[in-house]
């Protein structure tokens, strides 16, 4: 999967970049401000230690404890696995399986990473709908093919929110509509036979906990919410910080932050690892009216590169240095 990654990366860039493009790369990354890319590090830094936080004290709520650094690990996990796997799917499952590994019950387990999912969908809807209202100018001045993934990322996160919503507070209707689909189905023999042994009670079962959990721990619950909040704010602040690290200050931090959060949206409705292509096409193609044609290259390339390169790298070596801390350790 990653190698599939590295092979959309490098047809991407070789359809971006050609040799002028590159020259304008190698002149403009001269002028680039060394305060502000470290200042994308630090971001990068202070978005996993926010997650980290968010693992440790909503588990050690739960009444298991875990070290900061493990959370931050936990965190790396996800980042790493989602990024190089379709429609960042492989994040969350991976993520449970080494929780397990650590001897963490999979009830806890599975409620902290079912909140992180109902938190970042429903950040995303929300700062989804100020670009709407804000910053609609730029994405819907974009190809058809870049709005019509906007559109159907945003839509896919609000079905997501909705669905989980359901799951956890409105079990006896979802469980109505489970049972009709269940029999509905099962009047054609392709689906007979796998759905014998399902269990809707069973099933709706495991969201009680979530439920229980909401309900006697509604403050915490609002206050792991702001702090997942002000985590993915800080990443989809590269853009931003990378556009005045280039002598740039025409556009707000707002703007920015908007184009960033319209990209993160398109690119979850596209089954590719990191959403690859996708990405960077669309970010080139608004960059073009932000950064101007001179500087949209390498504002494009330094954005991706800090927003989700870097970040994949560190993680993808923490996870292999651990792999093989692990097995030196058990052997």
């Amino acid at each position: 999967m990653f190698l599939i990654l590295v092979i959309i990366i490098l047809l991407t860039f070789n359809s971006i970049y050609d040799k002028k493009s590159i020259d304008l790369i190698l002149k403009n990354i001269k002028n680039v401000k060394l305060s502000y890319i470290f200042l994308c590090l630090t971001v990068i830094f202070l978005y996993f230690l926010l997650q980290g936080i968010y693992m440790k004290t909503i588990l050690k709520s739960l009444n298991k404890k875990i070290t900061l650094k493990k959370g931050i690990f936990y965190s790396m996990i996800e980042f790493y696995f989602s990024g190089i796997t379709p429609s960042s799917t492989g994040g969350q499952p991976v993520q449970l399986y080494y929780m397990t590994k650590d001897k963490i019950p999979l009830r806890k387990s599975y409620i902290t990473l079912m909140l992180n999912t109902i938190y970042f969908k429903l950040i995303m809807v929300i700062l989804g709908i100020f670009v709407l209202i804000f910053n609609n100018s730029y994405v819907f001045s974009n190809k058809a093919i870049y709005i019509f993934f906007f559109v159907l990322g945003f839509i896919t996160d609000i079905i997501i929110v909705i669905v989980c919503s359901l799951l956890i507070f409105k079990q006896k209707m979802i469980k109505k509509i489970l049972n009709k689909i269940i029999n509905f189905a099962s009047h054609f023999n392709i689906f007979r036979k796998k759905l014998e042994n399902i269990n809707v009670d069973e099933i709706l079962s495991r969201y009680k906990d979530e439920l229980k959990y909401i309900n006697s721990n509604k403050k915490f619950v609002f206050l792991n919410f702001i702090l997942t909040f002000i985590q993915r704010l800080l990443l989809f602040s590269v853009a931003y910080i990378i556009y005045r690290s280039l002598g740039l200050n025409k556009y707000t931090y707002f703007d920015l932050l908007l184009i960033q959060v319209s990209v993160q949206i398109a690119i979850e409705a596209l089954p590719l690892p990191g959403g690859a292509g996708l990405s960077e096409g669309m970010l080139h193609s608004i960059f073009l009216l932000i950064f101007t044609k001179k500087l949209a290259d390498i504002g494009m390339l330094l954005t991706r590169t800090f927003s989700f390169y870097i970040p994949l790298i560190i993680c993808g070596i923490s996870v292999l240095f651990y792999n093989i801390y692990q097995k030196i350790r058990n052997t």
